[in-house]
């Protein structure tokens, strides 16, 4: 390799990297949000009893999550940074309100020690696909399939609970969400090398930090109630 070449490679390197970092960074930045606004909401019971209770609360948050990450999703690449972000952090705000009724089922010690195996576990498989650069094109569709699949029968088993089906379904959701997460962060790293080509960069940032956040938050809640069984 060339000494020109041997720099451009260098160059788009470290290009690369510094998207990655702002991701990580601003996903990192939306836990915190959300790590905040739980355990606030968590020390205020009457608060915490209505969000958890009240079930026009409940589900008038769940449409305001999935009407901001539509938001976000549809017109990202046309918003300025500003307001992309403050949609990121409403929507981090929002699940920390949602999140906080685990509270009321788990202990603090059990949410801190599921959350950091989660965390342990999610960025093992995030440096690993990074690092040796996994290619995992064709397991996207297979995933998302499967992702279909599980969803269906995850409402199915609430309507129909079956104790054995319910918790087949938690670990059988464990380890399609950690599948990806390895395809999340290899696609991210493709688009991380054609950003200096985007004319939206910010916005490429907000919404791989989405992804990978969303990924993050379902990997966990499904530990957690993995961890229910166990204990």
């Amino acid at each position: 390799m060339s000494t020109k070449a041997a720099k451009l490679k260098n160059t788009e390197d470290a290009r690369l990297n510094t998207f990655m970092a702002q991701t990580y960074l601003v996903m990192s930045l939306g836990f915190v949000i959300t790590g905040l606004v739980a355990t606030a909401t968590s020390n205020n019971l009457e608060l915490l009893l209505r969000i958890s209770l009240n079930p026009w609360i409940s589900f008038g948050l769940f449409i305001i999550q999935i009407a901001v990450v539509a938001t976000l999703s549809a017109a990202v690449m046309r918003m300025s940074p500003a307001m992309a972000g403050l949609l990121f952090i409403l929507y981090a705000a929002l699940t920390g309100l949602t999140l906080s009724s685990i509270f009321l089922v788990y202990t603090e010690e059990q949410i801190a020690s599921v959350f950091w195996i989660t965390a342990g576990t999610f960025f093992l498989i995030s440096i690993f696909t990074f690092l040796f650069k996994l290619k995992l094109g064709s397991f996207g569709a297979v995933i998302f399939m499967l992702l279909l699949g599980w969803t269906i029968a995850w409402t199915v088993s609430w309507l129909f609970p079956l104790s054995t089906f319910n918790w087949a379904l938690t670990y059988i959701g464990i380890a399609l969400f950690v599948g990806l997460t390895a395809y999340d962060t290899q696609r991210i790293r493709e688009i991380g090398k054609k950003v200096d080509t985007h004319p939206a960069r910010s916005g490429l940032v907000i919404i791989g930090a989405l992804t990978l956040y969303l990924d993050f938050i379902n990997l966990f809640l499904l530990m957690l109630r993995a961890s229910r069984r166990r204990s």
